[in-house]
C-alpha cells in the first residue's frame, strides 16, 4: 500500500478498475439471475394452483336407489354423458329393502359443460333396467337422480 502525504491523488492501477468492472458485471449477472429464476419459481407456483383448481372442477351426480320391495337386490349402476362412449360403472351392488342407496360419480367439469345431458341407469334382478335423465345445471351442486325399483 502507497502512502501518500503531500495531497497528491493516487490513481488506481488498471488492475484495480478491471477487477471493480469485473465485479459490477458479475453482481448484475447474479441479479439478473436471481431475477430468472424467482420468476420460474412463481410461473411454476401459479402453474400448480391453476391445476388444483382443474382437478377440484368435477362434475357430481348422486344416483340414489330407492327400493321399494321387501327383497334385497344386487345388480349394478351406470351413468353415462350424452355423446361420451366410457359410461362410469358401479357393478355388484346390493340395494337393501325398503332403504334407499346413495352412490356418487365424478366426471371432469371440462367434459360436461353446462347444459350437457346425463344418463343413469340401474341394472338388478333379472336383467331389469331403471333409467332417469338429468342435465347439468348451471349451479356448482352435484347433480341428483332418484331411481325406483320395486
Amino acid at each position: 500500500m502507497k502512502l501518500c502525504f503531500d495531497g497528491t491523488y493516487l490513481k488506481r492501477s488498471p488492475s484495480i478498475r478491471n477487477t471493480t468492472k469485473s465485479m459490477r458485471i458479475n453482481s448484475l449477472y447474479a441479479c439478473a439471475l436471481l431475477v430468472l429464476i424467482g420468476s420460474i419459481a412463481i410461473s411454476w407456483g401459479i402453474k400448480d394452483v391453476n391445476a388444483q383448481s382443474a382437478q377440484s372442477g368435477q362434475f357430481k351426480v348422486i344416483v340414489q336407489v330407492q327400493n321399494t320391495g321387501n327383497l334385497d337386490e344386487h345388480g349394478a349402476l351406470h351413468v353415462a354423458i350424452d355423446g361420451s362412449r366410457n359410461p362410469q360403472t358401479m357393478a355388484g351392488l346390493i340395494f337393501p329393502g325398503l332403504q334407499t342407496s346413495s352412490y356418487t360419480f365424478e366426471f371432469s367439469s371440462a367434459e360436461v359443460p353446462v347444459g350437457k345431458g346425463f344418463t343413469a341407469e340401474v341394472i338388478y334382478g333379472d336383467d331389469d333396467v331403471k333409467r332417469a335423465t338429468g342435465t347439468n345445471s348451471a349451479s356448482n351442486t352435484p347433480e341428483m337422480v332418484t331411481l325406483l325399483i320395486p
